[in-house]
């Protein structure tokens, strides 16, 4: 799942790390996931379901038109993802937009 994340999202946001970010960059992102067990049959897990936050931070001043968009198509175009939910979490700090999506993998 990593690794399609990374793919969908490098060309569009150069930095992307799990968890949390400590480079300098002013535009970045970061993700999270939960997994869950899927694709139960003959007493086991077959597959693995994500629910994933992507974060993505940029300073205030910065248009986050139309890369939000890109962003958005780029997620819901790999396959095993959902089409993700954007949730606006920006402050007096910076922008913060959450996208939120489930993501399925074979095998666990």
């Amino acid at each position: 799942m990593e690794e399609k994340l990374r793919a969908a999202v490098a060309p569009l946001v150069a930095e992307l790390e799990p968890d949390f970010y400590t480079g300098e960059s002013e535009e970045y992102c970061t993700w999270n996931a939960t997994e869950i067990p899927a694709g139960h049959g003959d007493n086991a897990p077959h597959a693995t379901r994500y629910l994933v936050q992507l974060h993505w931070f940029l300073p205030l001043k910065r248009r986050p038109n139309p890369k939000k968009k890109h962003l958005k198509q780029a997620l819901a175009t790999v396959r095993g993802f959902a089409a993700p939910t954007v949730v606006n979490a920006s402050d007096k700090i910076g922008q913060h937009y959450v996208f939120e999506f489930e993501a399925v993998e074979g095998g666990f």
